[in-house]
């Protein structure tokens, strides 16, 4: 069974061996998703002048899964991170986006939103 996973990249963890480990079960495509969000509202993601983290967290993210045999797209995307993580899932037809459990208000408007959308979605 083919089972597309989508990974936004939205704090400085997920290239968490542990995280990255449940992530690539059974996982056979894998999308990492970083968002440069150009807007100052945003209170996760990555601002524009954090970009160079984000990809240095996508890019150990890749390498961790690289070593257990799974490959991983990079898709670097500007605006929305909302919009575009609901979009990248619709177009990409993600079976599931797999998030990394953070506490903030807006994270947790994100989730029940893609969840709204009849998204499947997993917070680890």
């Amino acid at each position: 069974m083919q089972m597309k996973i989508l990974v936004p990249i939205l704090s400085e963890k997920e290239d968490d061996p542990e995280f990255l480990e449940k992530v690539s079960k059974g996982a056979t495509e894998i999308i990492l998703l970083l968002v440069v969000d150009p807007s100052p509202k945003e209170r996760f993601g990555f601002a524009a002048g954090f970009m160079q983290k984000g990809r240095a967290v996508m890019e150990s993210a890749r390498k961790r899964l690289g070593e257990k045999r799974k490959s991983a797209e990079d898709v670097i995307e500007w605006g929305d991170t909302q919009s575009k993580i609901m979009n990248m899932a619709l177009l990409r037809k993600a079976d599931k986006v797999i998030f990394y459990r953070q506490q903030n208000q807006y994270f947790n408007e994100l989730v029940n939103r893609l969840i709204k959308e009849k998204i499947e979605t997993e917070v680890i």
